[in-house]
Formats: C-alpha cells, structure tokens, sequence
C-alpha cells in the first residue's frame, strides 16, 4: 500500500524554511554535488505533492473538507513562494552559487498554484453550504464561480456529455472517489452552446435512460475522435 504524507509539503517546506534560509547555517553549507541533487529531486517532488493533494482529496467525502484542504495547500504554497521570493534581496542568499536552483523551486510553485487554484477553483473562493462559514454568512446574489473563467465549450449536450462522462467512470478511465465526484470536478468547467452554467447534479441525472439521439450522438462523437487519434 502506497504511504502518503500527512503534510506533502513538507520536504519543499524544509528546504526553502531550513536549508535554502540565508540566515541559518545549512545554506552556507551546500555544495555542488548536494545543488546537483537538489536539481533532480526538486521537480520529482512536485509532482509527488501534486500527486498525494489529488489523493487525500479524492479520499474526502465532504465538500467542507475538500475546500479546507485545497485552501490550506494554496495558502501554504503561496507562503512558501513567497519566502523564497524574499530570500533573492538577501547578500546571503547567494543565488548565483545555486546554479538555478532557486529559478527552479519557484517554477515548480508556481506551477502547484497554478494546478491547485485552476483544478480546484471552486473550493478556493466560496463559501460552501455544509461549511462552518456558511451559517453566518448571508446568501450571495448574482454570484459568479471562479470556474467561469475557466471554462470549456463543448459542442455536445448535456445529455451527451452525461452518457460519455459515465461511461469513462464506468471503464475506469477517469478515476475518482465515486461517479458524483467525476461530475463535480469536471461539469463546472463545461459549457454548452445552449447554457453556459450546467449542474453536475442536474447532468448527472442525465447519464441514465438517455434517448436513442443522445446515444448515436455520443457514440458519432467517441468516433470522431477515434478517427482522429488513427490519423496521428
């Protein structure tokens, strides 16, 4: 059984906080062959976090949990980033001695953010209803979510959208915690040219007893794309 970390930042964390600290000793330390080190270990670490936080959020089963976690991740990234980034107007610091190794922790945040905040937008920004939050917090109207921004049109229905997204949880080519959660991640992103804001409850629903058109639909639609794959 796969061991994953409590805290997936912890290694990065130790690394900018203790050994990358210009007014600790370890900095003073580093050799080449440890920056060399470094230098491998770096982006093989990032995608473990980003790997373990899609793991650990997968294994929540509420949306109030999800969102503590994302937030907590994204604070903790932005933080540590920001760390690194105020080490850079420190003599100490040397980054000329670090052989990019500083320009490559921060690409490799950067890039973390940018996964976090764009995956895992809806959980970043709104207050969700089985939230602590949520109690005192009067409804919002005309409310915007920060999916919108990053949307993609699909030029299928959500009825058609419906029968291939079960079928993809169904074959285990998307995996998740359960078929509810494949909808909710993907559907906000999703538009269709008939409405631009779909429900991942309401398209779910969709997915069972679909109408014989909905079905050649999708099927013409996996076809297409099989023709295309063929042809690369």
């Amino acid at each position: 059984m796969k061991f994953v970390r409590t805290y997936s930042l912890e290694w990065l964390d130790s690394l900018i906080s203790v050994t990358l600290n210009p007014e600790k000793p370890y900095r003073q330390k580093l050799q080449d062959l440890d920056i060399t080190s470094l230098l491998e270990k770096v982006p093989m670490e990032a995608l473990q976090v980003q790997s373990e936080l899609t793991t650990q959020i997968f294994a929540l089963n509420k949306d109030s949990q999800v969102q503590h976690l994302v937030r907590k991740y994204y604070n903790a990234l932005t933080s540590l980033k920001g760390t690194l980034l105020s080490y850079q107007s420190n003599p100490l610091f040397m980054a000329e001695q670090l052989s990019g190794l500083d320009v490559l922790i921060l690409h490799c945040l950067t890039d973390l953010v940018s996964f976090v905040g764009t995956r895992f937008a809806a959980y970043i920004n709104p207050t969700l209803p089985d939230s602590p939050e949520a109690k005192d917090k009067p409804a919002a109207t005309n409310a915007t979510s920060p999916a919108d921004k990053y949307k993609v049109l699909c030029t299928l229905s959500a009825d058609q959208i419906a029968l291939i997204l079960r079928a993809a949880d169904e074959s285990q080519i998307l995996k998740a915690r359960s078929m509810n959660a494949v909808f909710k991640f993907i559907i906000p992103y999703l538009s269709t040219p008939h409405k631009v804001t779909l429900s991942a409850a309401a398209v779910r629903s969709k997915a069972y007893n679909p109408e014989e058109a909905d079905r050649e639909a999708a099927v013409e639609a996996l076809q297409k794309i099989i023709k295309k794959i063929q042809g690369y």
